[in-house]
């Protein structure tokens, strides 16, 4: 049996162990030889192979372990790609969410501007990790997950279109379950129609097995007091359940198709913003809490010797991504929401738009579903927020100042021009180390 090279790329991630764990356990169609840890921090990702590799040598002894801030190390030989990069790290994070709030305006890792100083940061790093893909390992493929993944995507298949890669996001999948959980069906027996961009879209409709539209029904439990049915998973916990709650409001005001959840940034800003405190965000909750948690629990094993009896675990983020691993691998279609080019998936959108739709993933990559016309109200929301995405991809390509700007002034979430410039300047002010030069 053939024996895999996988490299994780955003190594000392918090997330790290889990995917680990998820990777360990399909040892039966993704064999591992060796399992590279990539990361830019060294103490940090030192830190989380010290905890791995105790876990290998529990679950998977035979398996070759490598720890690396080096790209050709990591690289070379490489069959797979797992990429989770969060350039500038969370106290970034912390900044891309203060500074729009002092501005009055939405502050999110991915949505709005703080989004946009992400992408940022995220672009040449992204970039420059496909150059030595594309130099040391031209026929690995490569699993992205990560933010903003819409933007990241454009700019790669606008630079690679030649590698082959999935760029994914596990929230689609996440809320599907929670619609499932709250029918009181079984996830993997209905299918979903979901079109639109990453983090900016909605479910149209939700077929049962005998070709039932279940959304009526999903409608009516939104529009009333019943409970959503919540389940333990890293993306439900007492930060999300007020996001999850809002999806009643969305349904309320737009009943014809259920809204992603960050929709509500750009639908209800004024009221996100009012519930944030610009000196404590999510970013700062983060680090006080799942960052010091985890790495105290990785310092814990190492001094213990042993993972047997550490918290860590799969969840659905790690078991969402070996998903895609295992369809490439087995060639048995899975389906999933992907980002891929239009290519007239979406009708009304440029060719080039990278567009989230259900599709399938097999050997051969990504065959996504074209989904037909769109109601006015979602596809002008979603030529305005391409237009967005694209713009902030020529401004980091190009570094120009003029074109960030329009960005800015584009995104739903920034009220006037005047608000668009003050917050790109103090973004670029705070970025300075981590930006291309804007002229």
């Amino acid at each position: 049996m053939q024996r895999y090279h996988l490299t994780i790329a955003g190594g000392g991630a918090t997330y790290t162990p889990g995917i680990v764990n998820s990777i360990l356990n399909a040892s039966d169609v993704l064999p591992l030889r060796k399992l590279v840890l990539l990361d830019t921090d060294a103490e940090r990702v030192a830190t989380m192979g010290g905890f791995i590799r105790l876990l290998l040598k529990e679950k998977a002894p035979t398996v070759e372990l490598l720890v690396t801030t080096d790209r050709r190390q990591a690289f070379t030989g490489m069959d797979f790609l797992f990429a989770q990069i969060r350039s500038g790290g969370l106290p970034m994070r912390a900044l891309d969410e203060q500074i729009p709030l002092r501005h009055g305006v939405v502050g999110q890792e991915t949505c709005g501007p703080g989004g946009f100083a992400f992408a940022l940061r995220s672009i040449p790093d992204m970039l420059a990790i496909g150059e030595d893909v594309r130099r040391y390992a031209p026929n690995a493929w490569i699993l992205n997950y990560s933010n903003p993944a819409a933007i990241l995507a454009d700019a790669w298949h606008k630079r690679f279109p030649e590698l082959k890669s999935l760029f994914i996001c596990d929230m689609p999948i996440v809320i599907e379950l929670l619609v499932a959980a709250t029918l009181g069906q079984r996830h993997g027996e209905l299918a979903f129609e979901y079109v639109g961009l990453n983090h900016f879209g909605w479910w149209r409709h939700i077929w049962d097995p005998q070709g039932q539209d279940l959304l009526p029904q999903l409608r009516a439990h939104l529009l009333s007091d019943k409970p959503l049915t919540l389940f333990e998973d890293e993306h439900v916990n007492a930060d999300w359940i007020p996001t999850f709650e809002r999806l009643r409001k969305s349904m309320g005001l737009f009943p014809e198709f259920l809204s992603n959840t960050y929709l509500q940034y750009y639908l209800f800003g004024e009221e996100m913003v009012g519930h944030e405190d610009p000196h404590y965000t999510r970013a700062n909750r983060v680090m006080d809490t799942r960052e010091k948690e985890v790495f105290a629990e990785c310092r814990r094993c190492i001094a213990a010797g042993s993972v047997a009896d550490s918290f860590l675990s799969a969840g659905v983020h790690g078991d969402f991504i070996v998903d895609h691993a295992r369809a490439i691998l087995t060639n048995r279609p899975f389906r999933t929401t992907v980002n891929v080019p239009n290519r007239g998936l979406v009708a009304g959108l440029p060719e080039d738009a990278i567009v989230e739709v259900h599709g399938q993933v097999t050997a051969h990559g990504v065959e996504a579903f074209g989904v037909g016309p769109l109601p006015h109200f979602q596809r002008a929301l979603m030529v305005q927020q391409n237009a967005y995405e694209q713009l902030t991809v020529e401004a980091a390509l190009e570094g120009s100042y003029a074109k960030a700007l329009q960005a800015l002034t584009l995104n739903r979430t920034v009220p006037s021009a005047d608000v668009a410039k003050a917050l790109l300047d103090d973004l670029l002010e705070a970025n300075r180390d981590y930006w291309p030069p804007l002229r």
